[in-house]
């Protein structure tokens, strides 16, 4: 195995340690901010749990920054093997930290207005329940936006990785089957229809911790099979 090609497959095991991480402490701070942020009574509960927002807001951050690492160790993998595509990825990809930051702000909001109302006494609980009302709108759009963001950059993803047999056949088929779904279901909730997003995200899910996984153990094989002497990636058409 040549230098270049450990590198390579070096590269792959930290994007698939950094996918991991993502996917994990999204899950894990997304829970914990829903279970108060949007819970019916979060005006009275919201300040009192202010702690776990606070970690559930951290972990998100942690998500954002891992999504960066993906995004740059994944470039510079595939960015001389298929410039558009690899760009294309980059540029969704990079989308996603900026509306993670958004949801981040709005929980920070919603936790203030509870902080006002219980301050302020319930006297005011219609002008804060309306704020906070806002607060968890502008929240949950910035969820649908951040699914068709994230869905676009996974096909981008996934296509790179077909084209290139960096992995199994298996990952990019099982991903694209998953972002249809993830699409199909955050859109019927877009028009008001009722939609679980544990059911809707779990082949998308599942798929991205496999990736991970493999990744993790296994890197990036060969682009194509092909390496070129000076680069060390994979020559192939754009």
């Amino acid at each position: 195995m040549s230098v270049k090609t450990r590198e390579i497959k070096t590269t792959g095991r930290l994007a698939g340690a950094f996918l991991v991480l993502a996917l994990i402490a999204n899950l894990v701070g997304s829970e914990m901010l829903d279970a108060v942020v949007i819970a019916p009574d979060y005006l009275k509960n919201a300040l009192p749990n202010r702690s776990g927002i606070v970690v559930g807001m951290l972990l998100e951050l942690l998500s954002a920054a891992a999504v960066v690492g993906v995004l740059v160790l994944v470039y510079s993998v595939f960015k001389t093997y298929s410039p558009r595509l690899a760009l294309a990825y980059f540029c969704f990809r990079l989308l996603e930290p900026a509306i993670t930051l958004i949801i981040i702000l709005s929980s920070m909001a919603v936790l203030e207005s509870s902080a006002q109302y219980l301050a302020n006494g319930a006297a005011e609980v219609s002008y804060y329940g309306v704020m906070g009302a806002i607060f968890q709108e502008v929240r949950n759009w910035a969820l649908m936006v951040y699914i068709v963001i994230f869905s676009f950059g996974a096909l981008f993803f996934y296509a790179l990785l077909f084209k290139s047999r960096a992995v199994p056949l298996l990952f990019p088929i099982w991903g694209v089957a998953g972002i249809a779904l993830l699409l199909g279901g955050s859109l019927f909730e877009m028009f008001g229809q009722e939609a679980d997003p544990i059911i809707y995200g779990m082949v998308a899910g599942l798929n991205e911790l496999a990736l991970g996984v493999w990744l993790l153990t296994k890197g990036f094989a060969p682009l194509d099979g092909k390496c070129t002497a000076s680069t060390g990636l994979a020559t192939g058409p754009v």
